[in-house]
């Protein structure tokens, strides 16, 4: 568990990176969230190894579709698949970042992610998400929650062990 300190617009206020993994747990989106913040070592930053709930997307129902079309799923297909899932995880990221934003009062919160993995029939999604308590350029956050991504995927993701 990581503890941040954070100066909103009345105090300073202490928040738990345990606090953070009960609020994502409780979200439909995720079926399991892992704390990571301690591994990363970095300073007001948290990250959360998050497995995405697959029943917004399903590559059953697109194959299904496709066999009444008489076609079989092509790349191109597979590839409008996971720009939908990003779509979908940026949405969540954008509502969840705004949501801390407000509770804490603080407007450097910042929220990212990396989805490090998806299974062949697209019902196994993983991804990094990161909240940042401080003051950092999106590029900053961007190539860090990609190199935690990569970190995840290369074997450190608790869902492999």
């Amino acid at each position: 568990m990581l503890e941040v300190k954070i100066n909103n617009k009345k105090q300073t206020i202490s928040i738990k990176s345990k606090d953070i993994k009960h609020m994502l747990s409780e979200r439909e989106d995720f079926i399991s969230v892992q704390d990571i913040s301690k591994d990363i070592k970095e300073d007001s930053i948290m990250a959360f190894d998050c497995q995405l709930d697959d029943s917004m997307f399903s590559v059953e129902e697109i194959n299904e579709l496709l066999e009444e079309l008489g076609e079989e799923a092509t790349v191109e297909e597979f590839q409008i698949l996971f720009e939908d899932v990003r779509a979908f995880v940026k949405d969540i990221t954008d509502e969840i970042e705004s949501d801390l934003r407000e509770q804490y009062l603080n407007d450097d919160i910042r929220c990212f992610f990396n989805v490090y993995s998806i299974d062949e029939t697209f019902t196994d999604f993983k991804l990094v998400f990161v909240i940042s308590f401080k003051d950092i350029s999106i590029a900053s956050l961007t190539s860090l929650t990609d190199l935690i991504g990569k970190k995840q995927l290369n074997g450190d993701s608790k869902f492999y062990s």
